[in-house]
C-alpha cells in the first residue's frame, strides 16, 4: 500500500487500541493480518520513543529489492575494468551472450548508477538538408584492439537519411579515396548532388586567400559522378557533424568490448556490423530505421554512371637492367627492349599494367602482396648490364648525351652501373636538365654519374609525377598543333561584340574570320606561339 493509506491505517489501529479493542478484534474489523496490526503499533511506539525528522517522515526510502543484474555484478566489474568506456549497448550485448534475460533499460540505469551523472552537453543548431542533396565523408584513424594494427576507417553519410557506408584501409591515398567513394555510391544506389569533407590530402592541394584549391584529379572524379564539393572551414569539425557522429558510434559500439585478429577480420566484422547495427539504428527525427530511410531517399539520388571511374593509380617507373619495374618492393617483368626506359605503371587492387610513353600496353600481371619482395615473371637471359643497350637509351637524348656516354664507356671499366644511374635521373629531373648537366660535366671532364647528379641538385629543380606527365602531354599537343595550326585574331575584331547586337555581331565576326582564315601552310614557326 502507499504511504498515505498506511498512515490512515496506523491511525485507525491506534484509535481502536486506545479504546480497548484487542489486536484480534482490530484485525477482524479492519480486514488486515494481526501481524500488520502489531507491526503498526510497534512502529508508532518506536517513533514516540526515538523521534524522527520531518524529512524522514515525508520522504521514506523504498525497501531495497534484488536486481536481475546482481548475479552478473562480478562480470560487469571485470568488463568495466578492461574496457573503461564500455557503453550500455555493448554491455547489454555482452550480458545477453552470457544468459542475461533482461532489457536494455535496466542495464543503462545500472551503468549510470556505477559511473555517476554525466557532464551536461553543449547545444548546437542542427542544419537539415533536402532529400538526395548532400553526403559527408571523412577518415578516422584507429588502433585495432587485440592485434594493435593501425587502420583508417572511412565513413560516408547521406545527410537526409543518415545512411552510412564504412570502409577500412591501411592508407588514405587518393586512389583509396576514389575507391571508397565509388563503393559508398554503389552501396547507396546513387550519387548525391553535393559532398562535404575537410582539407584532406588528395582532395585539397592547398589554401589560397582562405579558399581551398581542389586537386585536379579529384575535380575530374567529381565531374564524372556529377557532384559538387564543399570543403569545411579549417578547424571546424561541426561543419560536417553528420559524418563525425558515426565515428563516435564506431568507437562506442564496434571497437568497444571487441578484439580483432587482423585487418581482414576487422573488415568482416565491419561489414556485418554496418548491416545489422548501424543501418538498423533509428533516425534521430523520424525514428524509423535508417535502412528504411535510405530506401525512401534512393529514388532522389542521381543515377550511377554506366561504367565506374577508373581509379587506378598511375606511376612512372624506370625499367631496370633485368627488365623489371618495381612497385611496393615487388618486381614485374617487362620486355627487354624497354630496359632503361620510363614507363607508366597502372596499379589496381588486383592487377598491374605497364604502358610505354605512347600508351601501348607492354605487360599485365596479377598484383603481388605489398611488401612481399617477390618477382612476377622470369628474368631474361641477358647479362645484368647490357652496356650497348644502355648507351643507346642515353644517346636517344641527343648528341651531347651520346658523346658523354661514349666517353664514359672509354674511361670507366664498369660503365653499366654508371649508365643505369644516369638513366634513372630522369625519374627526378627532366631529360633537358639531365642533358644540360651532362654538358656542364664534360667541360670539367667529370665523367661520373654522381657528379652529374650533384650538378642537378645544385642547378635544377626536381619535377613531380604530374610534371612528367604534363611534359609528355605538352609534347603531344605540340605535335598535334603542327598539323592543325591556329592564328590568333586581332583584338579589334572582338569590338563588334560590344558595339552592336550580340547575335548579329557574333555572326559577322564568324563570317569575317572564315573569310580571313589562312591555310595551314601560311602559319610559320612554332604553333604554340600563336595560341
Amino acid at each position: 500500500m502507499d504511504e498515505t493509506a498506511r498512515r490512515r491505517l496506523a491511525y485507525e489501529v491506534q484509535r481502536r487500541k486506545q479504546r480497548g479493542d484487542s489486536e484480534r478484534a482490530i484485525s477482524r474489523a479492519l480486514g488486515v493480518h494481526r501481524n500488520t496490526v502489531r507491526r503498526l503499533l510497534e512502529e508508532l511506539e518506536a517513533r514516540r520513543e526515538h523521534g524522527e525528522s520531518a524529512l524522514e517522515r515525508e520522504v521514506r526510502k523504498p525497501a531495497p529489492r534484488g536486481s536481475k543484474l546482481d548475479r552478473y555484478t562480478p562480470q560487469i566489474e571485470a568488463w568495466l575494468k578492461e574496457y573503461e568506456d564500455l557503453t550500455a549497448v555493448r554491455l547489454h550485448e555482452q550480458l545477453l551472450a552470457h544468459g542475461f534475460g533482461g532489457g536494455y533499460t535496466i542495464v543503462r540505469e545500472h551503468l549510470k548508477a556505477l559511473r555517476g551523472r554525466a557532464k551536461p552537453k553543449q547545444a548546437f543548431e542542427r542544419v537539415e538538408t533536402p532529400v538526395g542533396q548532400q553526403a559527408q565523408f571523412d577518415w578516422s584513424p584507429y588502433t585495432l584492439p587485440g592485434c594493435g594494427l593501425e587502420v583508417n576507417l572511412w565513413s560516408c553519410t547521406l545527410s537526409w537519411s543518415r545512411a552510412r557506408a564504412f570502409e577500412a584501409a591501411d592508407n588514405t591515398r587518393q586512389t583509396t579515396i576514389f575507391n571508397c567513394l565509388k563503393a559508398s555510391f554503389e552501396r547507396f544506389g546513387g550519387v548525391p548532388q553535393q559532398c562535404v569533407t575537410d582539407t584532406m590530402p588528395g582532395v585539397v592541394d592547398r589554401w589560397e586567400c582562405e579558399q581551398p584549391i581542389l586537386n585536379v584529379r579529384f575535380v575530374d572524379f567529381a565531374a564524372f559522378y556529377r557532384f559538387s564539393v564543399n570543403i569545411a572551414p579549417r578547424g571546424c569539425s561541426r561543419y560536417k557533424g553528420k559524418v563525425e557522429r558515426p565515428f563516435w558510434f564506431v568507437e562506442q559500439n564496434l571497437l568497444n568490448g571487441r578484439k580483432f585478429a587482423s585487418l581482414e577480420d576487422f573488415k568482416e566484422v565491419l561489414e556485418w556490423w554496418s548491416d545489422e547495427r548501424a543501418m538498423r539504428r533509428p533516425h534521430p527525427d523520424t525514428h524509423r530505421p535508417i535502412a528504411e530511410m535510405l530506401e525512401a531517399e534512393r529514388p532522389q539520388l542521381q543515377p550511377l554512371p554506366a561504367r565506374p571511374y577508373d581509379t587506378r593509380e598511375v606511376l612512372v617507373r624506370l625499367v631496370d637492367t633485368y627488365g623489371f619495374v618495381q612497385h611496393q618492393t615487388n618486381f614485374y617483368r617487362v620486355p627487354d627492349t624497354h630496359i632503361g626506359e620510363l614507363v607508366y605503371v597502372c596499379v589496381d587492387i588486383e592487377r598491374i599494367e605497364v604502358f610505354d610513353r605512347g600508351i601501348h600496353r607492354l605487360a599485365e600481371h596479377e598484383r603481388l602482396p605489398d611488401g612481399a619482395g617477390l618477382r612476377r615473371g622470369a628474368p631474361g637471359k641477358r647479362q645484368r648490364y647490357d652496356v650497348t643497350l644502355l648507351a643507346e637509351r642515353l644517346a636517344a637524348w641527343g648528341e651531347v648525351a651520346e658523346t658523354f656516354g661514349a666517353r664514359l664507356r672509354a674511361r670507366k671499366r664498369y660503365a653499366g652501373p654508371e649508365l643505369t644511374h644516369l638513366l634513372g635521373l630522369q625519374l627526378t629531373w627532366s631529360a633537358e636538365d639531365v642533358v644540360a648537366a651532362l654538358e656542364h660535366a664534360m667541360r670539367y671532364d667529370a665523367y661520373d654519374a654522381r657528379a652529374v647528379e650533384r650538378i642537378l641538385e645544385a642547378r635544377c629543380k626536381p619535377r613531380s609525377l604530374e610534371g612528367q606527365m604534363a611534359e609528355t602531354t605538352r609534347a603531344q599537343i605540340r605535335q598535334a598543333m603542327r598539323e592543325h595550326p591556329v592564328k590568333q585574331r586581332p583584338l579589334t575584331e572582338y569590338a563588334a561584340l560590344r558595339d552592336g547586337d550580340g547575335a548579329t555581331a557574333s555572326s559577322t565576326l564568324r563570317g569575317r574570320a572564315d573569310e580571313e582564315a589562312p591555310e595551314p601552310s601560311e602559319v610559320e614557326g612554332d604553333p604554340q606561339e600563336h595560341l
